[in-house]
């Protein structure tokens, strides 16, 4: 056992084992009671400190926020717990539990815990040592307690609400098995079975390039909290690869209330980063025809994603890019936003280093995802030494373009936006955030001309996320946070002196360019709105409908108090955990909360549209399938299969004649004094998405 695991079980037993006038640590009582004589101590560390490490993952990828101390003890708690075989537990005995884990790690030096600001009320922070790098470095017969979500066996047919292995529902927030049973001929629970069903295997040479090659990932010198957090993934990665080794896997799924698929396994899931994602292959492989090689090789063009100057655009490509660019305002051009012909043809002129890349097992860093495009690159010298048919195993992805501006286009049949966002066929694909950027300029000229900010820089760093999750329903105060975190990590806010401020004014009028791009679609939104509050003023605490696949969307907001749940963590003494808990009122119902209920009933709505139309997508499809919510993979010779049935089924959702009707019936429980006015509806013709190349792709 290595040494960090060892210290922290040898912590954890101790307490466990004493007894001493009754003081024992209520975390460690709950251990003694729950804890089976088959489960290893060693093991419950192991799946703390995962869940630990989960939770600082969380946090990274959220702007720098603060790692919590409760967030993380819950998390810690329910891991332990659950593996335990105990499911039905309240929220005192989780953080009991987690806080016992997080006083082991503190004692032992690898964390320390202090208040995120001045002031007795403030919440607990968790902030790493040098130590915490020792974390993953798991022994390898504890390897396998890794995996949460992961079977060697494959999954019976669903027919209960709870998922046999994971022991956890198949629809968060659901509890009962009989309104469960009702569902179980629905599109998305086949989605669901058939992705359980999907068996992976390993790429062991990429798995192996990866262990020898850890360095080119990690910085060692670099001691920051975001190096740390690299470190540690990549650890756990290959930690739940050992454990995996040669052997044919299946990942177990879930959905949250909105329908959305998500895979249960952390860290290592076809979802996770290109680390985890690059190292999956279908376990069944299928022949590569001449198709199929195309497809491959617009993957593997894609993933390197090559950028070039306007004066220096190669000689084999099949368009001149020049007017284009100038049109755009831009001055380089990446491969991802080239024809599809002219990745491929990317891919055919560079063989002879990409075959070389394959046989010396390199990484090339500078590439946009290097773990992929090196499977890509091994696929191809494989398939190019074979002189017998070639069985392809690499799942080959096709990503939509905008997703939730495409949903929001097609509800109502905005021409401008559904051109922007390739609902219509285009000869190049329309790159949405430059035209956002564009208008934002016009908006801010003087701002742009003091600057002289390229408009590459404005798109990736101010206009790109912004304009994205504004679908959701993103408000000015969030945009502005990320386009700041945006900007810090590029160095733009160095090298173009954007201060906070200066993205409160931008997000600001981010918003309103957003606005002038996508009528039809914000009118959407607000439409939705507009029938949330209807809903509530009708008396309803909750908004109810069913998807195009079935799914029973239970939408609902509660007005929220703090409560204090008070444990103990020694070296800090006394703590209070600052726990949100619904407000009752005097009859005994809990209490809607009005402004929240009805900004965040449109987004989830669109949210609920996208994961309807992958699990039709799947449901329909006949192949292998690898889902992520807007992406979809499949062998390369099935992606045109797959594209049609993505285009199919999306003009099957979206082709009616009015689709606020059909809003409007999946929403309303009762039209008592309903005067809520449609928007008019464009002049898109959603049929049109068949003949367009770059939908998705």
């Amino acid at each position: 056992m290595t040494q960090a695991i060892q210290e922290v079980t040898k912590y954890i037993e101790g307490k466990c084992n004493s007894i001493s006038r009754g003081r024992m640590h209520t975390g460690a009582r709950l251990i003694n009671l729950m804890r089976p004589y088959s489960v290893d101590m060693a093991a419950l560390t192991v799946r703390a400190v995962s869940a630990a490490s989960l939770c600082y993952q969380k946090s990274r990828r959220k702007s720098d926020a603060p790692f919590k101390l409760t967030v993380t003890s819950t998390s810690i708690g329910l891991s332990v717990i659950s593996h335990m075989g105990v499911f039905n537990t309240n929220y005192q005995e989780l953080l009991s539990v987690g806080d016992l884990y997080l006083e082991a790690l503190l004692q032992l030096g690898f964390i320390q815990i202090e208040r995120e600001y001045d002031g007795y009320r403030a919440p607990y922070i968790i902030k790493l040592t040098d130590r915490w790098i020792e974390i993953g470095d798991l022994p390898p017969e504890y390897e396998k307690h890794t995996l949460m979500g992961t079977s060697f066996v494959k999954p019976k047919p669903i027919n209960g609400l709870r998922n046999e292995f994971t022991k956890r529902p198949y629809i968060k927030r659901m509890s009962s098995e009989r309104d469960f049973q009702q569902l179980l001929d629905r599109p998305f629970v086949k989605a669901l079975d058939k992705l359980q069903s999907t068996a992976w295997k390993i790429n062991i040479p990429i798995a192996k390039a990866l262990e020898t090659n850890i360095h080119k990932f990690l910085d060692l010198e670099d001691t920051s909290m975001k190096s740390r957090s690299k470190a540690i993934e990549m650890k756990f990665v290959l930690s739940k690869v050992h454990a995996i080794s040669d052997n044919k896997f299946y990942q177990m799924v879930e959905c949250d209330y909105r329908g959305r698929i998500y895979y249960t396994e952390s860290f290592f899931n076809f979802q996770g980063s290109d680390i985890a994602k690059g190292l999956f292959l279908f376990e069944d492989g299928k022949p590569l025809d001449d198709k199929g090689y195309q497809w491959l090789c617009i993957h593997t063009a894609c993933s390197y994603n090559q950028s070039y100057n306007i004066e220096d655009l190669p000689e084999w490509l099949t368009t001149d890019y020049r007017i284009y660019l100038q049109d755009e305002g831009l001055t380089t051009i990446s491969v991802d936003k080239m024809t599809l012909k002219d990745r491929e043809l990317w891919t055919l002129n560079n063989l002879t280093w990409i075959t070389q890349l394959a046989d010396g097992e390199e990484f090339r860093m500078e590439a946009e995802k290097p773990v992929s495009f090196l499977a890509a690159c091994t696929e191809i010298r494989n398939y190019l030494n074979c002189n017998d048919t070639y069985m392809c195993h690499l799942p080959i992805p096709v990503d939509g373009s905008n997703n939730g501006w495409q949903h929001l286009a097609a509800m109502s049949k905005d021409k401008q936006a559904g051109d922007l966002v390739s609902l219509v066929p285009n000869d190049i694909q329309k790159d949405f955030y430059v035209q956002v950027a564009k208008r934002l300029i016009e908006r801010l000229p003087e701002w742009f001309d003091e600057r002289k900010m390229p408009m590459k820089a404005i798109r990736k760093g101010i206009a790109k996320r912004g304009s994205m999750t504004r679908a959701y329903s993103a408000g000015q105060k969030k945009i502005a946070i990320n386009m700041y975190h945006d900007c810090k990590v590029e160095g733009y806010t160095e090298k173009y002196n954007i201060t906070e401020d200066d993205c409160k004014i931008l997000a600001k009028n981010l918003i309103l360019a957003i606005n002038d791009t996508c009528v039809g679609p914000l009118k959407t939104m607000k439409f939705i709105q507009k029938i949330t509050d209807y809903l509530l003023n009708q008396g309803e605490t909750c908004t109810k409908w069913e998807t195009p696949s079935g799914f029973p969307v239970l939408y609902e907001v509660w007005r929220q108090k703090n409560i204090c749940v008070r444990s103990s963590i020694y070296g800090l003494g006394q703590i209070g955990h600052s726990i949100k808990i619904p407000m009752i009122t005097q009859n005994g119902d809990m209490m809607p909360c009005r402004r929240s209920f009805a900004s965040g009933c449109s987004p989830n709505f669109v949210h609920s549209m996208d994961a309807a139309h992958m699990a039709k997508v799947i449901d329909s499809f006949p192949g292998d399938f690898g889902a992520i919510h807007d992406s979809f993979s499949t062998h390369a010779c099935d992606v045109d299969k797959l594209l049609d049935h993505t285009k199919w089924q999306f003009a099957m959702m979206y082709n009616k004649q009015n689709f606020f009707n059909n809003i409007e019936t999946m929403m309303l429980t009762t039209r008592k004094d309903y005067d809520v006015k449609q928007p008019i509806l464009g002049e898109l013709d959603i049929s049109e998405i068949i003949s367009s190349d770059y939908f998705f792709c």
